[in-house]
């Protein structure tokens, strides 16, 4: 299983409560959403049986923005929702387990000198990730 599956799989999971994008969001796109990275991976290889069996922990920082505070409170409680149980994604051959969760609130500087700042609740997901076949 490679860091890439496991990507796809976080973004696919996140994609269902809005958009989500990796490292960096895209220009124009309405609020709110979700930009997110994996900040650390370890890989335990399990060489046990045939095939080889991965078991990842990580950490992943998601920045959930939204216009008001309180979009951006249901925001992150959507994503703790989406990961609360146990996430089976057959497409990309894993599944995410939630060890742990945490949030920091911020709003973004104005630096445009419109008063629109955004409100970002910055999430770090602690995940156990097992290879399935």
């Amino acid at each position: 299983m490679s860091l890439s599956n496991i990507q796809c799989a976080i973004q696919a999971a996140l994609q269902l409560k809005a958009d989500a994008f990796c490292g960096v969001r895209q220009a124009g796109v309405d609020t709110p959403c979700y930009v997110y990275e994996i900040s650390s991976a370890a890989v335990d290889v399990v060489t046990s049986g045939i095939p080889t069996l991965c078991h990842w922990t990580m950490t992943v920082q998601i920045q959930a923005i939204a216009d008001t505070v309180d979009a951006c409170l249901h925001a992150v409680d959507d994503v703790r929702d989406a990961f609360s149980a146990p996430i089976t994604d057959i497409t990309y051959d894993c599944v995410l387990v939630l060890s742990a969760f945490s949030v920091t609130m911020s709003t973004e500087s104005i630096d445009d000198g419109k008063t629109d700042a955004e409100r970002i609740g910055t999430i770090q997901l602690e995940l156990l990730v097992q290879e399935t076949l």
